[in-house]
């Protein structure tokens, strides 16, 4: 079959899969155009019926597997099929990470100047009983009349209903099981989310704290942290933070993350650090335990407060945050406006942080740390920081949740020269 003759709902037979794209579908090529072919792994052959067509690529569903790939493992979730939550299971959680990193550096490496980039071991932990905030719905479907507490199945809004979920911690699926037949009886036609956090305090959510109270008077939860592996003068921190405040699910690997950001940083007792999009202060209290000044920057202002109550349980001096919207220009406020700093930590939504990215070389930070849920907002700032005379040096994929398609990641960049100046013009004159 020839691409030219190739049209919706064309069959192709004995399809040997050779990669898998960021979003978990598998990567082949017909008459050297790229096809990407959903349900399918690496190593496997299969057969394969078009579904979409388009200029630079086409789209295609599994019919058959005619040789599976090595890679291809049994899902161990009974709900897999259905469940929407997870995307890879099917794939070795070996494999899942290798094409996650290789797919990361390489798509990284091909768009920014990587001559001095040194790519590190992928931080991992245990692939199951990891996440330690779940947000499930709660609705009596419109088809049949049924209440359900679960996750939403893979495209559609019916939800799958579950008693327990091997992703997530122990202490979840316990509360989940508690609770469940009493939410079940308060279900109704209208879509409600219910969202369970464990902490070290115990499990919390609005399914167990049932009466509602205003956000100021919410109680805390609270997270414990080990010190830093790296350093023997820090000691271990209190985080408190309410329930929809944003902590990361996976406690094993934040911590990893937060250790490796430090490291990267390359801190000094006398530095002054930025710490841009702080949050509750999850990178910007173990920063402040090793250096003089620190200065957090978040869009919230409750999550400013409770970042300063956490300062302040955990008595740590030198360390101030402010409310600021970071997709605005910067530069007039305080904390910006005549500032240098000796190193920045980015950490920003999906979005990323283009606008601000355009402005930070003005702080003359030597390293800047940038974590991203991301890739290709990251990408694309980095482009803007190379501007300024920055160039990538450290790279590395963060498999913070496991057997989804969704990774984290972290860059170091440092500055390597200064930024080229803009040449302007000289005006033709006619003479």
């Amino acid at each position: 079959m020839t691409d030219n003759t190739m049209q919706i709902n064309s069959i192709i037979e004995a399809l040997e899969i050779e990669g898998l794209t960021h979003d978990g579908r598998g990567v082949s090529h017909v008459n050297g155009k790229t096809l990407f072919v959903n349900g399918a792994v690496p190593g496997d052959i299969v057969t394969a019926k078009v579904r979409q067509l388009h200029d630079k690529f086409n789209e295609a569903d599994c019919l058959t597997i005619e040789q599976a790939s090595s890679e291809r493992v049994t899902p161990f979730c009974p709900v897999y099929e259905q469940c929407g939550g997870c995307q890879l299971q099917h794939l070795s959680i070996q494999s899942q990470r290798h094409w996650k990193s290789h797919n990361f550096i390489t798509r990284l490496t091909q768009a920014v100047d990587s001559k001095q980039c040194e790519t590190v071991d992928s931080l991992v932990s245990d692939d199951q009983n990891y996440r330690r905030r779940a947000r499930l719905g709660l609705v009596i479907s419109k088809k049949d009349k049924v209440a359900r507490l679960g996750f939403r199945q893979q495209g559609s809004n019916e939800l799958i209903d579950i008693e327990q979920c091997p992703v997530l911690t122990p202490a979840l699926n316990k509360a989940i099981q508690t609770h469940r037949d009493a939410l079940l009886e308060t279900a109704s036609r209208a879509y409600k989310e219910i969202t369970f956090v464990e902490a070290d305090n115990g499990v919390f959510g609005e399914a167990i704290n049932a009466s509602k109270t205003e956000p100021e008077n919410l109680p805390f939860y609270t997270l414990n942290t080990p010190a830093s592996i790296n350093s023997a003068h820090t000691l271990p921190l209190r985080f408190d933070f309410h329930e929809e405040g944003f902590i990361q699910v996976n406690a094993p690997l934040n911590q990893a993350m937060v250790t490796q950001a430090l490291s990267w940083l390359d801190l000094k007792s006398d530095h002054k650090v930025l710490d841009l999009f702080c949050g509750i202060g999850n990178f910007t209290l173990p920063i402040a335990q090793q250096v003089a000044t620190t200065v957090g920057i978040e869009g919230e202002q409750s999550l400013v407060e409770i970042a300063t109550h956490n300062a302040d349980i955990n008595q740590l001096e030198g360390v101030h945050f402010s409310k600021a919207n970071l997709f605005n220009d910067m530069t007039p406020l305080p904390w910006f406006k005549n500032n240098q700093y000796d190193r920045i930590l980015l950490d920003p939504g999906r979005q990323g942080a283009f606008d601000l990215c355009k402005t930070l070389g003005k702080l003359q930070a030597q390293i800047i740390v940038y974590v991203s849920c991301n890739s290709a907002t990251l990408i694309r700032d980095i482009k803007e920081l190379e501007k300024q005379g920055y160039r990538l040096t450290k790279a590395g994929l963060i498999d913070m949740f496991p057997h989804t398609t969704h990774t984290e990641v972290m860059v170091q960049l440092t500055k390597t020269h200064k930024a080229a100046k803009k040449v302007k013009k000289r005006p033709n004159f006619k003479i």
